[in-house]
């Protein structure tokens, strides 16, 4: 019993201690010293995020930002959650995020989301981030399925799933509610043989 709970611990340390990178963006577990900058990525970027992801709006303050990394630490730990920040390799900062959320351990799927900060929109990161995640997902999460569900109004996240290879398997109606508003969406995965392994 103990041997299984060294292993188990040692299997948490792993996937805690994780960062994938793939020679443009890195993706890493949240640190307590990201507050800033993170605050800073959302804060810039609340206009447009915050319509699919209202909890990243122009109200959050820095002690929110905080508090939210605070969780997400604690996250890993209970396999709840695994959330990243998007780095860009060359400069090391800040310029997105992205994570893995509603584990199924039933039948070993997840939801994935994604965030890049408006500066940076349009070369590329997402679809880099969608790939390192889902990879991260079936690699160290032990998942089979990675799903991204998106509002059909959203096709700027409809651009990028299809751009990263996601399959796109089909309309999912009155999936989402964002505020008071209940949206179709299209759902899209990613399994192991889709990322060459």
């Amino acid at each position: 019993m103990k041997r299984l709970q060294r292993a188990s611990k040692k299997a948490q340390t792993t996937i805690a201690g994780a960062r994938l990178c793939d020679g443009c963006i890195a993706i890493r577990p949240y640190r307590r010293s990201d507050a800033r900058a993170v605050y800073d990525a959302i804060h810039e970027s609340a206009g447009e995020v915050s319509r699919w992801l209202p909890d990243m709006s122009a109200e959050l303050s820095l002690a929110d930002v905080t508090g939210y990394i605070s969780v997400q630490q604690k996250a890993w730990g209970k396999d709840i959650a695994y959330s990243f920040v998007i780095v860009d390799q060359r400069t090391k900062g800040i310029i997105g995020g992205c994570g893995i959320t509603q584990i199924n351990r039933r039948h070993n799927f997840a939801n994935m989301y994604y965030w890049v900060r408006s500066s940076r929109t349009r070369h590329g990161i997402a679809t880099h981030a969608i790939r390192l995640l889902a990879r991260f997902g079936i690699e160290s999460v032990r998942l089979q399925r990675v799903e991204i569900v998106a509002a059909l109004e959203n096709r700027a996240s409809l651009r990028v799933a299809e751009k990263a290879g996601a399959k796109r398997e089909g309309t999912l109606r009155k999936r989402i509610t964002v505020g008071n508003t209940v949206h179709d969406a299209a759902m899209f995965s990613l399994v192991a043989e889709d990322l060459g392994l």
